[in-house]
């Protein structure tokens, strides 16, 4: 797939794009897993929760904010917060059209740029790793464990979690 093709051609611009996340594998104890990439940080989307990709967001920009937080969007009448973890972590963005990805419902969720679509990946056990990737110690602090598939290290990480300590610093 090309970095501007729409994984469905049959949506009009403008549409999300939705996805289940709690589809796990059970054979072989094996997940499915969709995950993003922030430069070379490489996140899980959290399997319990519902993640949208949307692709044409309209952000409303707060003034008087940190730089890394981008704004609001709408989604079905809830007021999400963007935040830019490119800025946050000092991480080059990609050259090409960036997504925008919302991890949760209503008041708990929040939205972040991701550097293209989310893949599917199986993580299996043996893809496990007790070693701990470089990274931020804000992701690192909210890391349940640690995946290496494909020479990328993926986080599994508490979103939720997350999103609450960014929003503390606001």
């Amino acid at each position: 797939m090309l970095l501007d093709e729409s994984p469905n051609p049959d949506l009009e611009s403008g549409e999300e794009l939705l996805f289940d996340l709690g589809a796990a594998i059970d054979d072989d104890h094996d997940l499915q897993a969709h995950t993003v990439l922030i430069g070379n940080i490489g996140l899980v989307l959290p399997k319990h929760e519902i993640s949208e990709l949307i692709e044409r967001p309209s952000v409303c920009r707060l003034p008087n904010t940190l730089p890394w937080f981008d704004g609001v969007i709408s989604v079905r009448g809830s007021m999400i917060p963007v935040f830019d973890l490119h800025e946050l972590f000092a991480i080059e963005r990609p050259a090409g059209k960036r997504r925008l990805v919302v991890v949760g419902q209503n008041e708990t969720a929040a939205a972040f740029w991701v550097d293209d679509f989310p893949q599917l990946l199986v993580l299996r056990d043996e893809d496990g790793t007790t070693t701990e990737p470089p990274l931020p110690s804000l992701i690192r602090e909210h890391a349940r464990s640690f995946y290496l598939k494909h020479e990328q290290a993926w986080v599994e990480w508490e979103a939720k979690a997350f999103f609450t300590a960014l929003g503390e610093k606001l």
